[in-house]
């Protein structure tokens, strides 16, 4: 089964770069469709989850353009999302910084700063192993 990653932000050469960095550490044995889409809005982000329905899902916490943020993202999913996914937010902040804007949303079970993807991706190949 192939696995389906979203990569959702406002800024154009992070989602770029996230995207090759998957490309770069993710196994070529398990199959993997990667997709990054620009969304300036929180509520852009919920319609393209729902167009994706995403197995993993990288989210930013700031929308230029928008009052609300990646948290209110991840409460929704919390609310709403129907099936298992994984969440990791990305962000210049420091990892502790990122747990205290995430704080409350329980989906959001990652944080993802520099060259952290390679060990997130470690970790949802093992977690697919294992179901």
């Amino acid at each position: 089964m192939r696995m389906q990653i979203l990569i959702v932000g406002d800024h154009g050469p992070t989602l770029e770069k996230l995207e090759s960095r998957i490309a770069i550490f993710w196994p070529p044995d398990i199959p993997v469709k990667t997709t990054a889409v620009y969304c300036a809005w929180a509520d852009e982000v919920i319609e393209t989850l729902t167009e994706y329905w995403p197995d993993i899902l990288l989210l930013n916490f700031k929308f230029r353009h928008d009052e609300r943020t990646g948290k209110d993202v991840a409460l929704w999913i919390d609310q709403n999302y129907r099936q298992p996914i994984l969440v990791a937010a990305y962000s210049d902040n420091t990892e502790e910084d990122l747990r205290q804007l995430f704080s409350g949303a329980e989906c959001v079970k990652y944080f993802i700063r520099g060259d952290r993807i390679k060990d997130f991706i470690e970790d949802c190949i093992t977690k697919d192993k294992a179901e």
